[in-house]
């Protein structure tokens, strides 16, 4: 019995994974139908990284940020699992609890070629942080941290 329970969940997440790649290629299919010629071919390249979840994995950061305790600069320590092209769990680390009051889960967004990450404290979008792959390498910015260029994450 035990093995059979194993043997049906191996059967369910493989096919939830293949079946997630068919609904990813196909709203791919659609936007390319509205694109002119010459952005068809970088819409659908963009589509591709992001839906064969390239993301999918852990990534940490080590940055100074303003402290929602204090408003003065603080080291923050973002650990981000990907978990679907749609689902990212945030968990922060800081001296301060109020520093770490938004992590949770964060629904991801595609904007282009950027994830859009937003949580639960999402009155404004402070909190909510950017996500890009350019080279193989993976980034990230948010309007918490001190430095507002991308900065570069540690994938584990």
């Amino acid at each position: 019995m035990k093995s059979f329970l194993i043997l049906l969940s191996f059967v369910f997440f493989s096919c939830s994974g293949k079946q997630e790649e068919k609904i990813a290629e196909k709203e791919t299919e659609i936007r390319n139908i509205d694109s002119n010629t010459d952005d068809n071919q970088r819409i659908k390249n963009t589509e591709v990284t992001i839906n064969n979840n390239n993301w999918i994995g852990s990534y940490k950061i080590s940055t100074k940020a303003i402290s929602q305790f204090d408003n003065n600069e603080t080291n923050v320590f973002y650990s981000i699992t990907v978990e679907s092209n749609q689902k990212a769990i945030l968990s922060i680390s800081a001296e301060n609890v109020e520093d770490y009051w938004c992590e949770g889960e964060y629904r991801l967004i595609k904007e282009d070629n950027i994830l859009h990450a937003k949580g639960k404290c999402d009155q404004d979008d402070i909190d909510d942080f950017y996500l890009k792959n350019e080279n193989k390498k993976y980034f990230i910015k948010s309007k918490r941290f001190i430095n507002k260029d991308w900065q570069e994450l540690e994938k584990q």
